[in-house]
């Protein structure tokens, strides 16, 4: 027995150390876009076509997760190591193809840790699913830190760029290579199956449709995010701040969501109503990016985020929730991957239009707003059925 219990132990440790390491490569895009840029000689319009590139096709890498769940996870690392490389020796126009394999291969790894997890230990599914969510948000807020602590110091050259984004990437690439021959060597279960994905499917279909003003939350859940993480270390060093401010400000809003996931999972935040927690969240998060926006400097970008990180943390799962409670099928899955490409490319295309990032960062700052007044006025569509803010958040 305790040979048995040792194996969960070892094999769910390493399953957490990839989860984390998928935090920590899906922010680094949004970290070293300041040096890719220098790098590709790129503007605004292209950046934000790089970010789209990254979540817009790695929105589809949940759809490959099959068969048997450890070679999925391996085929994700293999996608992974292939893009990370390509990426950081892609030239201007391969650019693009190499971050949306990148994005792709993150994509397919996450999804299928998620169901390896779920469909090995299905009786503690949702407090897998909790720890998942809490380790990756600790890969996140290291990301911003990996990405750029050896710039420190030095000014960022063109030929500075290509060696640290090399060199950052290769390490990633080095890890999910590791990743793949662990998952393929040391995950072989006969007991993975996809029983789980099977049983799931038998429901999809049922329940009326899912209510337009969920499906706008759930776009411009992930679009903010995507947005804001993409493009703040940029803001941060273009406002003239310290390269401790600029990475402070990413690592902050990461931080800031991974404390806000913890404190959503406790049983004091479990009995708060899920519309309350949803409409202060979409106000501090409107409020946190007028801030940014109106004080761009130092600290107050640190608190900023920080705020921005805190509000955000339990919206996305909640409204994911809510939107499954009306009706299980991917279509939800699919606006999220959406907004997640085109807030971060719309905000691009701003910046570069008004030559001010200032003014692109007011897409998402409105995409909150919106999101606020959604909130506000659907009640409906939020009411759950008996389930509690926890439950939501880790379902």
């Amino acid at each position: 027995m305790s040979g048995i219990v040792w194996k969960d132990i070892r094999r769910k440790a390493f399953l957490y150390v990839a989860f984390i390491a998928t935090g920590v490569a899906l922010t680094i895009p949004g970290a070293l876009l300041p040096l890719l840029l220098v790098r590709w000689s790129m503007n605004d319009a292209r950046g934000g076509l790089l970010l789209f590139s990254f979540y817009a096709v790695g929105s589809f890498g949940s759809y490959y997760a099959r068969g048997r769940m450890n070679w999925s996870v391996a085929r994700g690392a293999v996608l992974t190591v292939l893009g990370a490389i390509c990426l950081g020796w892609a030239g201007r126009w391969t650019a693009y193809g190499a971050i949306a394999l990148y994005g792709l291969g993150l994509s397919l790894t996450m999804t299928s840790i998620s169901l390896l997890l779920s469909q090995r230990f299905p009786e503690q599914r949702r407090l897998e699913l909790t720890r998942l969510n809490l380790v990756w948000a600790i890969g996140a807020a290291l990301g911003p830190w990996v990405a750029l602590r050896s710039t420190r110091g030095a000014a960022t050259t063109q030929a500075a760029a290509v060696f640290h984004g090399q060199h950052v990437l290769l390490g990633v690439a080095i890890f999910f290579a590791v990743a793949a021959v662990w998952s393929v060597v040391m995950e072989a279960s006969p007991t993975v199956s996809v029983k789980a994905a099977a049983a799931s499917k038998r429901d999809v279909g049922k329940g009326p449709g899912v209510p337009w003003p969920l499906l706008v939350l759930i776009f411009g859940a992930t679009g903010v995010d995507a947005a804001a993480g993409g493009w703040l270390t940029s803001y941060a060093q273009r406002a003239g701040d310290s390269l401790g401010i600029t990475i402070g400000a990413a690592t902050f809003l990461w931080l800031g969501s991974l404390v806000s996931r913890i404190v959503h999972s406790t049983k004091w935040a479990s009995r708060l109503p899920e519309r309350a927690v949803l409409g202060s969240s979409m106000v501090a998060m409107t409020a946190a990016l007028a801030l940014l926006l109106a004080w761009p400097a130092g600290i107050v970008t640190m608190v900023a985020a920080a705020v921005l990180g805190l509000a955000a943390g339990p919206v996305y799962p909640l409204v994911i929730a809510a939107a499954l409670r009306h009706r299980e099928n991917s279509t939800v899955f699919a606006v999220a991957g959406v907004g997640a490409s085109i807030l971060p490319l719309a905000t691009g295309g701003l910046s570069n239009w008004t030559h001010s990032l200032r003014a692109g960062l007011g897409i998402p700052l409105l995409a909150a707003a919106v999101m606020a007044v959604l909130v506000a006025v659907s009640g409906k569509a939020l009411q759950g059925k008996g389930e509690t803010v926890t439950e939501a958040l880790i379902g």
